[in-house]
């Protein structure tokens, strides 16, 4: 089915789901049949036989939508080994800040591996469920990256990776492989990062690494006053929480931000926040206003004030889950869902509070939540009371 067809079918829900599920059965019952691919990729357990060369565009791109749960397995070195064939990489971004900060460890090895070899980075341009442009912000500090562009994208109903990047290809060159960022992410997988190494034929590392963030050598004007302001209140605190208790993702904000904040206040220590909802009147609270700051100036200040101060993390399961750990910084994370993958995204940095036990994590990071410590936000999301969570943090950080 040509891909015009396809897109248009999938941006109808009512259409899609039917013709996914349609098109999978058909291809389980076809799966032994040989499918024309690059020697570049290989679809993870299907009959894949090359067939494309560098003379057919087909070569440079994945050639079909992928089907759910299937898997792609980049085999760059034998792309690279075709005489003439490949200009450079073409890494195509359809994700949020906190997806990509699970990447940025695969793009410094992949750079080792091919350090002659362009890699240009292509980001949606809208926010969606599925994607965030600031990411391309982030990817035009990595040093890894000669360019960046924004293409105008639109999510699959379905599944995640059919994301529709066509309007990326205007900008590829000529000999650049079209490269879209996927990753394994199912209660199988032992972390998304490790998964990523597998998809990009990296040897697996033991242990998922941090992510790795880029700050310049001095710090941006709003970023320094902020410093001062803050050294200005310490006098005598016992250090800094760090709030961020919202979520793009599950559409969730805390509602107990102001208890929360005041009683961390009363324990001697400054508060200081990205969620909305806290004291602000109060002298030992700052709200960091994300108008002013962008994502990576907040991650800057953080890690200035580490160097200062002892420094904590209060999350929910969201971007700082990803950047606590790449600041290194200790992180109560509250898991407000039941989310049977939430191994994927975790860092030994994480105290995680669940009302779920899970059998993936390492049992002594889990602190299991009475039913009396929370109450329902929704069906699937719930709300931890404030002075559980401040028992939590005194409990583990407190001393």
């Amino acid at each position: 089915m040509p891909h015009t067809l396809y897109r248009k079918i999938c941006s109808k829900r009512y259409l899609c789901v039917p013709y996914e599920i349609g098109r999978w059965f058909c291809h389980r019952l076809t799966s032994w049949w040989p499918q024309p691919t690059a020697p570049w990729y290989r679809f993870d357990g299907c009959n894949c036989q090359a067939k494309w060369t560098p003379n057919d565009s087909q070569f440079y791109r994945i050639g079909r939508p992928l089907y759910r749960h299937e898997h792609v397995h980049y085999q760059l070195e034998a792309a690279l080994k075709t005489p003439g064939a490949v200009k450079g990489f073409a890494f195509i971004f359809f994700m949020g800040i906190g997806d990509y900060l699970y990447t940025t460890p695969v793009w410094g090895e992949l750079k080792k591996k091919y350090p002659h070899v362009p890699f240009y980075a292509y980001v949606g341009a809208q926010f969606d469920r599925n994607n965030s442009p600031i990411v391309g912000k982030l990817l035009a500090e990595n040093p890894h990256f000669e360019k960046v562009f924004y293409f105008n994208g639109t999510r699959h109903p379905l599944i995640w990776k059919n994301y529709d990047y066509s309007d990326a290809f205007k900008d590829i060159p000529e000999g650049f492989l079209a490269v879209p960022v996927y990753y394994d992410y199912s209660q199988e997988v032992t972390h998304r990062v490790i998964s990523l190494f597998d998809t990009f034929g990296l040897p697996l590392p033991a242990e998922a690494p941090a992510p790795v963030m880029y700050f310049p050598p001095e710090p941006a004007p709003v970023v320094a006053d902020t410093l001062q302001t803050v050294r200005g209140k310490m006098n005598g605190k016992k250090g800094i929480v760090f709030l961020q208790l919202d979520s793009r993702g599950s559409n969730y904000v805390y509602p107990h931000m102001r208890e929360l904040a005041l009683g961390l206040i009363e324990q001697g220590y400054f508060v200081m926040s990205v969620t909305k909802g806290g004291p602000v009147e109060n002298s030992a609270y700052l709200e960091i206003d994300i108008k002013k700051f962008t994502i990576s100036q907040t991650w800057h200040l953080l890690a200035l004030l580490k160097k200062e101060y002892p420094l904590y993390v209060i999350a929910v399961n969201s971007v700082f889950w990803a950047a606590s750990a790449g600041l290194g910084l200790p992180n109560l994370g509250l898991q407000h869902w039941v989310d049977k993958k939430v191994h994927n995204l975790w860092y030994p940095n994480i105290e995680v509070v669940t009302d779920y036990v899970y059998p993936f994590l390492p049992r002594e990071k889990q602190l299991i939540a009475p039913p009396e410590s929370f109450t329902p936000h929704n069906r699937k999301i719930i709300d931890y009371k404030p002075d559980w969570v401040l028992k939590w943090f005194l409990e583990k950080f407190g001393k």
